[in-house]
C-alpha cells in the first residue's frame, strides 16, 4: 500500500479588478443616449398614430355625411331649402321614397336636416333622428340645382385643417338630378 503526502497548497491572492468610475460613466451616457432615442421614436409614432386615427375619424364623418345628403338630395323633385341662417336644409321628398330615418312614408314628407349637439340630425315630422356624431359646424347653401355642405369634423388634425380646410369645413356639392330630368326636354327623332 502507497501512502502519498499531502502537501499544503499556498494561496496567492490576486489584486481583484472592477470596473473604473469612468468606464461606469461611459457605459451610463451611452444607456442614456440609446434610451432618449426610443422615448423620441415613441413619441413620433404616438402623435402619427393619434393623427391617423383622427384623419380616419374626419374621412369617415365626411363619407357619411355626403352619402347621406347625397342621397336626400339626388331624389328629391324640388329645390332643397336652406332655412334658420343657412343652419338647417329643408328637403321636400315624394311619397314612397326612402326617408333619412330609413323609413318609407306613404304621404308626401320634407326632412330638415340640422346640427344639434355634435350631431347630424334628420326630422320627418316625428322628432329628430340622430344620424351622425362628431360634427363641429355645419352649413348649407343653394344656387340652383346645386346643394353646398360645409361640414367640419370634430377634431380635426391640424396639418388637415390649415391646409385644404377653411374655417367652416370641407364643401360637398350635389347636384338634384331630378330637377335636371324634369327640366329635360326630350325630342323623338
Amino acid at each position: 500500500m502507497y501512502m502519498y503526502q499531502l502537501r499544503p497548497t499556498i494561496a496567492i491572492k490576486l489584486p481583484e479588478r472592477g470596473y473604473t468610475l469612468i468606464e461606469l460613466l461611459v457605459a451610463m451616457a451611452a444607456g442614456l443616449f440609446l434610451l432618449s432615442g426610443v422615448a423620441m421614436s415613441y413619441t413620433a409614432i404616438k402623435s402619427t398614430v393619434v393623427a391617423s386615427k383622427e384623419l380616419s375619424h374626419a374621412q369617415e364623418v365626411i363619407r357619411y355625411t355626403s352619402q347621406v345628403m347625397t342621397r336626400s338630395i339626388k331624389q328629391t323633385h324640388e329645390e332643397p331649402k336652406p332655412e334658420n341662417n343657412k343652419a338647417a336644409l329643408r328637403v321636400h321628398q315624394k311619397a314612397l321614397q326612402l326617408a333619412c330615418d330609413g323609413s318609407v312614408p306613404a304621404a308626401d314628407y320634407s326632412e330638415l336636416y340640422t346640427l344639434t349637439n355634435g350631431y347630424l340630425t334628420c326630422d320627418i315630422g316625428a322628432g329628430p333622428v340622430q344620424l351622425l356624431r362628431g360634427i363641429e359646424a355645419l352649413s348649407f347653401d343653394q344656387v340652383g340645382i346645386l346643394t353646398s355642405i360645409k361640414v367640419k369634423p370634430t377634431g380635426m388634425p391640424k396639418q388637415l385643417e390649415n391646409g385644404t380646410l377653411s374655417d367652416n369645413g370641407i364643401q360637398i356639392d350635389i347636384a338634384a338630378n331630378r330637377l335636371v330630368l324634369n327640366q329635360a326636354v326630350f325630342t323623338n327623332p
